[in-house]
């Protein structure tokens, strides 16, 4: 195995491990059964904090619905940068950042660690994509410089 693969390998671990702790464990978070709920609505959330911005704060609100797609982003990066970036896997990346977070929203559904929230598996796959393009685009840069 190449070095810089095996870094590539260590990073993205370091990340889901401090994901984990970030989704799972800090109580800065507000992880706890105090904070359970369950969100089946597309868009319900989401459309909820925008409307009511000015009760609920801008900085929780930039944390919710920003923190939710930069969370991701690493994400989408590292999928084509540990796999390869071919012509037809964008959409399996995409799918794959979907599937995962599904599987976060379940296991904090199970675990009562948060709120199990269908749009919290949208916001997520919007960083997989920008994730993603951001690895395309700097992928295309290094090309170029070749």
């Amino acid at each position: 195995m190449k070095k810089k693969t095996l870094i590539k390998i260590v990073l993205f671990i370091i990340y889901i491990v401090a994901l984990s702790y970030l989704l799972f464990v800090a109580e800065s978070m507000g992880r706890s059964d105090v904070h359970f709920g369950v969100n089946l609505v597309p868009f319900a959330e989401i459309r909820r904090y925008i409307t009511r911005i000015s009760t609920i704060g801008v900085m929780y609100v930039g944390i919710n619905l920003l923190g939710n797609i930069i969370v991701m982003i690493p994400f989408g990066y590292a999928l084509p940068s540990l796999f390869g970036a071919g012509r037809k896997r964008p959409i399996l990346y995409v799918f794959v950042g979907m599937l995962f977070s599904i599987l976060i929203e379940f296991s904090q559904y199970l675990t009562h660690t948060g709120t199990c929230d269908v749009d919290d598996v949208i916001l997520n796959t919007v960083g997989v994509i920008l994730g993603y393009l951001l690895y395309s685009v700097s992928h295309r840069k290094a090309k170029v410089k070749s």
